[in-house]
């Protein structure tokens, strides 16, 4: 549990005495003697992991109190998992949103890393150093997908740092980053002497370790396709060949959260944005994706009652007070099928309340009507038409009680990676075979982690139901021309990827689909979609090396499509 494996005094006292001289990119590890600080060689390796764990748990999903949104969350609003505020693009995000997981990044979780290997190389902790490893190769792609170049080589080299390290190109960290990945494989085949003390992903098991390096490794080549076709269908065929992926839930890549409220609060963020008395200003669903789920087919998703709770089931008295679109024309932009102001009722799923994209709307009394994020992955409760007002009056024993997970890299993750390579890059493997088991994997995942709190109840979804929606699915795929199919693919993986915006926003870039995804609601043209994001203020301003982007159209280096490819 996160309360239990905080940084402790050792941790603190040889950061701050031996390490951190530094703003958020602006670092200097001359290392002076300090007396009085605890020396290198005293330090625990354990304590370095346990720490750089937890670091990653809050780079993508946030820290308690709002006081960070995570990377995850900035990757669901543009992609309408979650709403982002409007009415244009340029409103969504801007520099200063960025400070604090560029710090965690690389102030907190790299420093740590590098620090720690010093120290594990030196006692044969060679499990320590690949954990390390894989833990910075995702980090490091992660920021090169939303930020671009960013500083690495210069970054974290101890005493030989430059105070304004110079930014590294997309590419050659990713080429670096499969390097390091292939050698923490490496590293956890060699006899250490000792394993960690505590592994809060994967309890000691080096094989899953191992598995999410190669996993981690499809993931890299599938991204850079665009820019290598050929390289990348070789090292993708080559990792299926090797059958070493995560292709089993036993094997997933998550943070569990738990049910601690104080000193810490340990409860998943966006648990702790909703149920504890009034939810956060800044949190609503999209009616964008509670449609996808609710009314995309005849039958709604087997998961919707999972991801979404409903307060209410009526919103006959909504007024322009409570929910200001319901005065307004639609937009003249908009297709038939999109929703607008409210989600509709096709399948009896009533009651679902968010906003549409780029809905630049203050926030008005409107707490008990809001949809909550549901069970799974938040920790939330289950949807069993019970309409409970959770907002008003902390709900701190509602489902889960905030003991949810981040799904970092799931089986049905793989899935879907592996059918939209198999469609797009004629790699090994039929691609309705990986869509159907990605499909599967993921309800079989959600409706397990919901199993204790929906008990018996006569709303979760029966076999009948689930073989039903798998069957449409598949039916609109064998029916579709290749973009349809590749439609298809995304939107499905866009479902499996609720509560991580990452894979999300890297995947609608990669591919441009869903191509009917919902328009801004106040501009028809918001202006130019984020191929990546602001430099964080704190980076530009005191880096010299570092200078802020014109704007957001730049894209990242993976992504070679013309401009205004994808809105």
């Amino acid at each position: 549990m996160k309360k239990i494996f905080i940084k402790s005094f050792v941790l603190t006292s040889l950061l701050a005495g031996l390490l951190i001289i530094h703003s958020c990119e602006t670092l200097d590890l001359n290392v002076v003697e300090d007396p009085n600080a605890v020396s290198p060689g005293a330090a625990d390796p354990d304590l370095f992991l346990n720490s750089i764990q937890i670091t990653l748990s809050e780079i993508i999903s946030g820290k308690e109190g709002g006081a960070e949104d995570g990377l995850s969350e900035f990757g669901m609003e543009p992609v309408r998992m979650l709403h982002g505020f409007g009415p244009s693009y340029r409103e969504l995000n801007d520099p200063g949103d960025f400070a604090d997981v560029w710090a965690d990044s690389y102030s907190n979780a790299l420093i740590d890393i590098k620090t720690m290997n010093v120290l594990a190389e030196e006692k044969g902790l060679y499990t320590h150093i690949a954990i390390g490893q894989i833990i910075e190769s995702y980090i490091m792609m992660t920021l090169v997908d939303f930020f671009g170049d960013v500083p690495y080589s210069q970054a974290l080299k101890g005493s030989e740092l430059l105070l304004n390290p110079d930014v590294d190109s997309g590419a050659s960290i990713y080429e670096a980053v499969d390097l390091l990945l292939l050698d923490a494989v490496s590293n956890l085949a060699k006899d250490e002497t000792a394993a960690p003390a505590v592994d809060l992903y994967y309890n000691g098991s080096e094989t899953s370790w191992r598995k999410l390096a190669n996993t981690l490794r499809l993931k890299l080549h599938l991204q850079q396709k665009l820019v290598n076709k050929t390289a990348s269908t070789a090292a993708i065929n080559a990792l299926i060949s090797d059958d070493d992926l995560i292709t089993s839930a036993s094997r997933d890549f998550q943070f569990q959260y738990s049910t601690n409220a104080a000193a810490p609060d340990s409860r998943h963020p966006y648990f702790e944005k909703n149920y504890t008395g009034s939810p956060d200003s800044d949190f609503y669903m999209s009616n964008y994706y509670m449609s996808l789920l609710a009314n995309n087919y005849s039958i709604a998703d087997p998961r919707t009652r999972y991801y979404f709770y409903r307060q209410q089931s009526d919103f006959s008295a909504a007024n322009v007070v409570t929910k200001d679109c319901v005065t307004q024309d639609r937009p003249t932009w908009y297709n038939a099928n999109d929703s607008h102001c409210t989600v509709s009722d096709v399948n009896g799923f009533n009651g679902l309340w968010g906003r549409d994209h780029l809905d630049p709307d203050g926030i008005p009394p409107d707490d008990q009507l809001r949809t909550f994020p549901g069970i799974y992955p938040a920790g939330g409760d289950f949807d069993s038409d019970s309409f409970n007002n959770y907002s008003g009056a902390a709900a701190a024993s509602a489902g889960l009680a905030g003991a949810g997970i981040t799904p970092i890299m799931l089986s049905s993750f793989t899935n879907f990676m592996l059918a939209e390579a198999a469609l797009t890059l004629n790699t090994t493997g039929n691609p309705v075979v990986y869509l159907e088991a990605g499909i599967r994997e993921s309800i079989s995942k959600v409706m397990n982690f919901g199993a204790n709190v929906a008990g018996s109840s006569s709303t979760i979804p029966t076999s009948t139901d689930i073989e039903t929606y798998i069957t449409e699915v598949l039916a609109e795929y064998n029916g579709g021309s290749d973009e349809d199919k590749l439609k298809v693919i995304v939107e499905q993986y866009f479902i499996a990827l609720w509560g991580n915006g990452i894979e999300a926003y890297n995947t609608y870039r990669r591919t441009g689909q869903p191509s009917d995804i919902q328009p801004s609601v106040e501009l028809e043209d918001p202006g130019t979609f984020l191929r990546s994001n602001w430099y964080p203020s704190s980076a530009a301003d005191n880096n010299q090396n570092i200078t802020q982007k014109d704007g957001v159209e730049e894209p990242v280096f993976w992504d070679t499509h013309p401009a205004g490819f994808v809105d």
